[in-house]
This record gives C-alpha cells, sequence and structure tokens, in this order.
C-alpha cells in the first residue's frame, strides 16, 4: 500500500467523461409536446470529469479514470489537460463517445437526457495502480457491481471512496442500503436525496445514514444552499447570491471544492462556506465548466461576501479543527 505522503493524487475521478449538446428553451417539454429552443453549443462534460476539472481548477492534484470514444475522443482528453487534470488512465475505445442532451431553460435550471458509453470504465490492469496514487475516488455508481469492485480496491488500497447520489442511479431506499457501506463520503443533491430515502433533506435525516457506513453526508440544496454532517458536528451552509445562468455543473463545482479544502485541511464548516462560494461562481456562464473558478475567484467572493460563516449545529471535536487534522487526509 501506497503511504499517504507518497500519493500524487488527492483525488481521482472515476467515470466516462462525455459530451453535452447544450440547448436553450424557455422550458422542458413534457410528453408528446414539441418546444423551440436554440442550439448554445457543444460541450465537454460528465459528473466525474466535471469534478475533476472543477477540482484541478482550485489546485488539488487530480487524475481522471474513464473511457473516450473515438470521435471526440481527443477533445475531451485536452479538456482534461486544459484544467490540469492528469488523463494517463483515461482510454480510448471503439464507438463514439459518451453523450447528454442538456436542456437550459429560461431560469437557468436544466433537464437532461444522458446515453453512456456501453459496459464499464474498469479496467483491472490499472485500477489498483490509480487508486494507490490517489487520497479519494470519486464516483457516481451507475451499476452496483461495478461499483463493489471499486470500493472493494479502493479499501485494499486505503482510499477513501466517494460518490454522487442522484435519483437517475439511486431510485430508492434498497440501493441506497447497498451503496452505503461501501463508501465514505456520500453526496447527493436534493432531489437525489429525497428519492433514495423518501425523505426531505434534513440534518437529523442525513445523520441517520451515518449508521450504515459512510463518515460524511452532503447534500446540496439549490438556491437554499447545503447540509452536511459526520458524526459529531453539523453544519447548514447557504447559498450565496450570483446570477444563474446555466445551472449545468454546479453540483460537481460544490461537491470538488468540499473535498479539495478538506483535503486541504479546511473545517467542514469552512469547506461547505468555501464549496458555496464556489458553485456561485460556476452557475454564471453557460456549459458545466464554463463558469469553473480558481482558488483566488473563490477567495474574493469569501472576502467581499456579507454573509456569516457557515453554521455549525453541534461542536465540532478537537480532531476536526485544521490543527488537528494531517494535511491531505479527509476525516470522516
Amino acid at each position: 500500500m501506497t503511504p499517504p505522503s507518497a500519493r500524487r493524487f488527492g483525488l481521482l475521478a472515476y467515470g466516462d467523461p462525455n459530451i453535452d449538446l447544450v440547448f436553450a428553451v424557455d422550458r422542458a417539454p413534457s410528453a408528446d409536446e414539441k418546444v423551440l429552443g436554440r442550439h448554445l453549443g457543444r460541450h465537454a462534460g460528465g459528473t466525474a470529469a466535471n469534478v475533476a476539472c472543477a477540482a484541478a481548477h482550485l489546485g488539488l492534484p487530480t487524475a481522471a479514470y474513464g473511457r473516450v470514444g473515438r470521435d471526440d475522443g481527443d477533445y475531451l482528453v485536452a479538456e482534461f489537460q486544459r484544467f490540469g487534470v492528469v488523463s494517463q488512465w483515461v482510454r480510448r475505445v471503439a464507438g463514439p463517445c459518451a453523450t447528454a442532451l442538456i436542456l437550459v431553460q429560461g431560469d437557468g435550471e436544466k433537464a437532461l437526457v444522458y446515453a453512456p458509453l456501453p459496459g464499464w470504465p474498469l479496467d483491472t490492469a490499472t485500477l489498483a495502480p490509480s487508486l494507490e496514487q490517489s487520497h479519494v475516488v470519486y464516483a457516481m455508481p451507475y451499476d452496483l457491481a461495478e461499483f463493489e469492485i471499486v470500493s472493494h480496491e479502493a479499501r485494499a488500497a486505503g482510499t477513501l471512496v466517494a460518490i454522487d447520489v442522484e435519483a437517475a442511479v439511486v431510485p430508492g431506499p434498497e440501493r441506497l442500503a447497498a451503496l452505503l457501506p461501501l463508501c465514505d463520503i456520500v453526496f447527493f443533491n436534493e432531489g437525489g436525496f429525497r428519492a433514495a430515502t423518501g425523505l426531505p433533506p434534513t440534518p437529523e435525516h442525513a445523520r441517520t445514514l451515518l449508521k450504515q457506513g459512510p463518515g460524511l453526508v452532503v447534500v446540496t440544496l439549490g438556491a437554499r444552499g447545503a447540509i452536511a454532517v459526520r458524526s459529531d458536528e453539523s453544519v447548514i451552509q447557504p447559498a450565496f447570491p450570483a446570477h444563474l445562468v446555466d445551472a449545468t455543473g454546479a453540483g460537481d463545482c460544490f461537491n470538488a471544492a468540499v473535498l479539495a479544502r478538506l483535503l486541504g485541511g479546511d473545517s467542514l464548516a469552512d469547506a461547505l462556506r468555501f464549496a458555496a462560494a464556489a458553485a456561485s461562481l460556476a452557475i454564471t456562464a453557460i456549459g458545466a465548466r464554463a463558469g469553473f473558478p480558481d482558488h483566488a475567484a473563490v477567495a474574493s467572493v469569501l472576502d467581499s461576501a456579507n454573509q456569516g460563516a457557515s453554521t455549525p449545529l453541534s461542536d465540532t471535536s478537537p480532531r476536526n479543527r485544521p490543527s488537528e487534522r494531517p494535511h491531505n487526509q479527509v476525516s470522516t
């Protein structure tokens, strides 16, 4: 097992990048309905890939793990490199790249259709070496059998496992119960939390999930901010004021920022406040990554913000204070 001090990457983002085809519409169509739209462009995207780019842009050493097709693969790899993401574990496969159709409504909210590549990104020859070089692996667990392998290999390598839960991936409590013992950190958006648990997202409801395995649960609430809980601490973080242009990638940016700051030694409250500021910048441009900020831009928002810090709901134990936590380790 590679010791923490010798690992090259804070984050390994596991999952295929994709092409985002973005259209502006007044509202997303209902069944058997046609609406007029305007093509806004073709962008690089993908949940794990977006998190990788956001984290790297904030200064966290980051690598991507996945596949690209033969059609737009060079473009997707070049986008990784533009953001500073190491792409040595991104391999080319036959066929087209994964694709997402994104409809951005007049209010900036989005609807999305995702067409993944067939099969798994997992390659037995490269998975273990990539995990051994990383502190945290981040994935959206589309396939439970695949994710079980990734989690097992990560645990063997001493690598923390973080997952992103959305309603399309985890539609109910049974699937969630199978995933929670396999991970250390769980990120939800509001719809994902409601679908997976059947409950509204509150610190009390999020805390019940800790009994099933993870050490940290984070839920983003859109314009209402975010909440996070671990065994001895709960935090509520309001959103920062921002002009919403396109919400695509905002949650990815938020999650990346949380991990980047926790790995950098921040307290949970400070990490959430930093992430909320980062997300407020991410939504100001069209495309998942167009608004991703660097550390200086986030620091500027924090410096000029009128709102206070995050609200701890219970005392933070000494082990969670920045001075007590080893650098490049996430306390869960």
